[in-house]
């Protein structure tokens, strides 16, 4: 294989098509993930309607089944059996629920689930944490270049991508609902009746959706570059500004109050020494969800309610209080909706023997450095507290990202190769770049190849002869 030596002590080598697509492919799963609902929205508006549940959902299991194929080799037998055990577990609950109700087995739960363990693994595939920043960045310039748009031109936003229109046929929204949003998602405007923007009220009733069609999940997506740029220059000493820059103006465009009070929780738990942060967000469900029994009852003497996050907390602890025994287990869908109360969706559905089950498993996970376990206690605060209000988390849009965020810092080395200093293939060694961590259990062809020992110089020759 022929190698070009710069002047600098560079050396490149030729790189095949099938090793770049290897290490394009987990990258274009993600974006994939996060924009496909945008790209059907698109194909909804512009072609002629008809994109409905199902187009979703074939979707959604298209991109898992890749995501699986692309961590495969991170798969070994314990963790084909704990993975197993998991869809098992989640697909009985289904069919139970389906079979008490008579209605249709309902998969979301088990979709739910099957995304963090999918993109994690993906994640542990990835050498060096520095390819994670690339996609960061590009996720976060996507969302801004669209964002502005739909901020600047709205009317022309939305004859590209009539959100409206595309939750309407999927049943997501009713035929009225639209109105106030002027072919925006639901919770698109938010009008002086519902209390208007609270981030810059100057800047307009308009929340902004940008790739995520709706900006719930859009000031999610703040919350998480926030929280990877936080975690990326406590490690190397150096402040990310573009990513703050992105995150600041994720949550201010789509006006997430959550995600502001978040952003600052999460510089809190980042300073507290991580042992007891982690103690600390390991006992916060239990904690979130005893304040959901109790709260209700005396926030609603002190406060009239609505749309604000103490009326949010009221409404979802009264749905968690209504939930019964065979709520609790996953055995029966509730009568009231549970996407304003996450503890509520949780419970309902993989029950509390298995929400407690993921918990402890998420919380097993060997930490190698401090940054996956700083990282670690911030995802955990991220889903404790957001559960109390909302059921969003689960999304696709965004679990995909932090995820795979989760496991490049779970697997990544303490120091990482630098991307500059190439350097030519030592004999015995193959000229392709090597852009993926074997897994943790690498294959014994790599391990004989890494054993093998230089030819012996002419110095060493000289000095044995």
């Amino acid at each position: 294989m022929s190698i070009l030596v710069l002047p600098s002590r560079v050396a490149v080598t030729k790189i095949s098509w099938t090793r770049q697509l290897s290490f394009y492919a987990p990258f274009a799963a993600v974006l994939a993930a996060m924009t496909f609902n945008t790209a059907l929205c698109l194909v909804n508006t512009k072609v002629g309607g008809g994109i409905g549940n199902a187009h979703i959902i074939v979707c959604e299991i298209t991109i898992i089944f890749i995501t699986l194929l692309l961590a495969y080799p991170a798969v070994d037998h314990t963790r084909f059996l704990v993975i197993s055990s998991a869809l098992f577990y989640l697909v009985c609950l289904a069919a139970i629920r389906g079979a008490a109700s008579g209605d249709a087995v309902q998969i979301k739960p088990v979709r739910d689930f099957l995304i963090p363990i999918a993109f994690f693994l993906l994640g542990t595939r990835v050498v060096n944490v520095r390819y994670a920043d690339y996609l960061v960045r590009i996720a976060a310039a996507l969302f801004l270049i669209v964002g502005i748009f739909e901020y600047a031109m709205p009317d022309t936003f939305t004859n590209f991508l009539n959100i409206a229109k595309f939750y309407i046929e999927r049943g997501s929204m009713a035929l009225g609902q639209s109105q106030q949003s002027s072919n925006l998602f639901i919770s698109g405007i938010r009008p002086e009746e519902l209390g208007g923007r609270n981030i810059f009220p100057f800047l307009g009733d308009h929340r902004v959706s940008s790739i995520f069609l709706e900006p719930v999940s859009a000031g999610n997506f703040g919350i998480i570059v926030f929280i990877w740029a936080l975690i990326r220059s406590m490690q190397t000493r150096r402040i990310f500004w573009g990513m703050f820059g992105a995150a600041t103006i994720a949550i201010i465009l789509s006006d997430s109050r959550f995600g502001a009070f978040f952003c600052l929780l999460g510089v809190l738990i980042a300073l507290t020494p991580i042992r007891l942060a982690s103690v600390l967000t390991f006992v916060l469900p239990g904690a979130a969800m005893l304040g959901l029994f109790l709260l209700p009852d005396f926030l609603s003497v002190i406060h009239r309610g609505g749309n604000s996050f103490a009326g949010r907390i009221i409404l979802s602890g009264r749905v968690l209080g209504q939930l019964d025994v065979q709520n609790w287990l996953g055995l029966e869908m509730p009568t009231l909706d549970t996407f304003d109360s996450g503890y509520a969706y949780v419970l309902c559905g993989i029950g509390i023997i298995g929400a407690l089950a993921f918990w402890i498993v998420f919380w097993s996970i060997g930490a190698k450095t401090w940054q996956f376990q700083a990282f670690r206690n911030l995802v955990g605060a991220y889903y404790a507290v957001l559960l109390c209000v909302s059921n969003s988390p689960f999304t696709i849009k965004t679990a995909s990202l932090l995820w795979f965020l989760t496991g490049v810092l779970w697997h990544r080395s303490e120091k990482p190769p630098r991307l500059h200093a190439r350097t030519a293939p030592q004999a015995g060694q193959s000229g392709d770049r090597n852009y993926w961590a074997g897994s943790p259990y690498r294959r014994k062809a790599q391990d004989s190849a890494g054993a093998r020992r230089p030819a012996p110089s002419s110095r060493t020759s000289a000095a044995h002869g």
